[in-house]
């Protein structure tokens, strides 16, 4: 528990985030520290910037900072609290997965269902360790 703890501040110091980029869209942007699904698309470790449009908010699209990883994926809206500012991961074993983006600075709350891909490993990993929740901090 505590590597876990130990890991999760080190994940939330290495996080940035920027404010709304325009009136028509809506960004924010993290450094990753560790790979991670979006869906069933495994997207390596780096900076990313996340974005929506303010008329489909719960379609999400994930860039890496050369353009070289673009991933979409469609949440649904969920309702936080103000001030919320993260990025919410489940962890299972070794395997990360984006699980919601909560950001009151860019006005995205958006939460992804689970894939084919992390109830299978979900499946896997349930009976050598219980799945954990990593946090990422958005400035």
């Amino acid at each position: 528990m505590k590597k876990i703890t130990a890991i999760a501040a080190i994940l939330l110091a290495s996080l940035a985030a920027a404010g709304s980029a325009s009136a028509q869209d809506h960004r924010t942007k993290a450094t990753i520290p560790f790979g991670f699904y979006i869906d069933n698309k495994w997207v390596p470790a780096g900076t990313y910037t996340l974005t929506s449009d303010q008329l489909n908010p719960d379609v999400i699209a994930i860039r890496s900072e050369n353009s070289s990883v673009s991933v979409m994926n469609v949440g649904h809206t969920v309702d936080r609290k103000p001030g919320s500012n993260v990025l919410v991961f489940a962890k299972y074993g070794d395997k990360y997965f984006l699980h919601e983006i909560l950001s009151a600075n860019s006005n995205m709350n958006v939460a992804f269902s689970p894939s084919k891909r992390e109830k299978q490993t979900r499946t896997e990993q349930a009976s050598l360790a219980p799945a954990t929740e990593i946090y990422l901090a958005l400035k």
